[in-house]
C-alpha cells in the first residue's frame, strides 16, 4: 500500500490557486493536491491581503502547518509561488517544530540569492495602463478576465499589490539549509537560464534535479500534465524508501 502524500501548490503573482485543483486529475492517487490561498485571495478574499513576503511566508505557515498530520508532504510553487514555496520550507526548517517537506518543486523562477535583471520592469510601480498592458503580455491572466477590461481593472489592485510582494523581495541569508530534495523546473524560451536555475542547489544540502519544459514563463499551463507525471515520480519514489 502506497504512504499517501500531500502536495501544497502556490501559484504565481496574479494566478488563483484553485487553477491547481486541475491537476488532480493528473496525480496519482496517493497524492493530494492541496491549493494555498493567501489572505486576500480566493476562498480568504475578505482578509487583508499579505503586503510583504514576509507575511505571506507567515500566513502561509500558519496555513500549511495546521495541515501537517505526519505524512509525507512537497511544496510546489510557481514564479512568484516559488520563493514563497522556498521561504516557507526554510521557515518549518528553522522552527523544527514540524518536519521538514520531503520535496521542494520551485518552477519558473531563479533562485532567490539571484538579483533581478537590471533591465526589469517594476511592474508594480506603472500606471493602471501601463500595468494592464504589461501583466496583458506577459501572460498567466486568465482569457476571461482579459476579454473584460473593466472588469480586470477592479482587480488592479489586488494584482499590483501581488506583484509588489514579488518585486520588492529581498533574500536574507542565513544559516538555514534546507535539507531535501528540490525539482527545479523552467521554461526554454523564459529569461531563466540552466547556468542560473542550477544554482538552486546552494539553498539545500539534499540534491536538485532540472527539467527544462518547451514554452514560455507559464509553460505549467500548456504542460501541467507532464509536470504532474514529474511529480507523481518523483513523490511516489520517496514513499516507496520510506519505511
Amino acid at each position: 500500500m502506497t504512504i499517501p502524500c500531500t502536495l501544497f501548490c502556490f501559484p504565481y503573482a496574479g494566478g488563483a490557486a484553485a487553477e491547481f485543483l486541475k491537476w488532480q486529475a493528473y496525480a496519482h492517487d496517493s497524492i493530494t493536491i492541496v491549493p494555498v490561498d493567501l489572505a486576500g485571495k480566493g476562498s480568504r478574499k475578505q482578509e487583508p491581503f499579505c503586503s510583504t513576503m514576509e507575511e505571506a511566508v507567515a500566513d502561509a505557515y500558519t496555513t500549511v502547518t495546521a495541515r501537517l498530520d505526519g505524512q509525507p508532504y512537497a511544496i510546489f510553487g510557481h514564479s512568484m509561488g516559488a520563493i514563497l514555496a522556498f521561504e516557507l520550507a526554510r521557515r518549518i526548517r528553522q522552527q523544527s517544530a514540524y518536519p521538514s517537506p520531503d520535496h521542494l518543486f520551485v518552477s519558473g523562477r531563479n533562485p532567490p540569492h539571484v538579483p533581478r535583471r537590471a533591465e526589469a520592469k517594476v511592474v508594480h510601480e506603472l500606471d493602471d495602463d501601463a500595468f494592464i498592458e504589461e501583466i496583458t503580455q506577459f501572460g498567466g491572466i486568465p482569457e476571461d478576465l482579459l476579454a473584460h477590461r473593466k472588469l480586470l481593472r477592479l482587480f488592479v489592485p489586488i494584482l499590483r499589490k501581488e506583484y509588489e510582494v514579488s518585486e520588492r523581495y529581498v533574500f536574507r541569508p542565513n544559516d538555514t539549509m534546507l535539507d531535501c530534495d528540490i525539482s527545479v523546473l523552467y521554461g526554454t524560451e523564459d529569461h531563466s537560464l540552466p547556468e542560473i536555475m542550477s544554482q538552486w542547489q546552494r539553498h539545500t544540502t539534499g540534491r536538485i534535479a532540472m527539467q527544462a519544459y518547451e514554452g514560455g514563463h507559464f509553460f505549467i499551463h500548456e504542460h501541467g500534465e507532464q509536470v504532474v507525471q514529474r511529480m507523481n515520480a518523483q513523490l511516489l519514489g520517496l514513499m516507496a524508501a520510506r519505511p
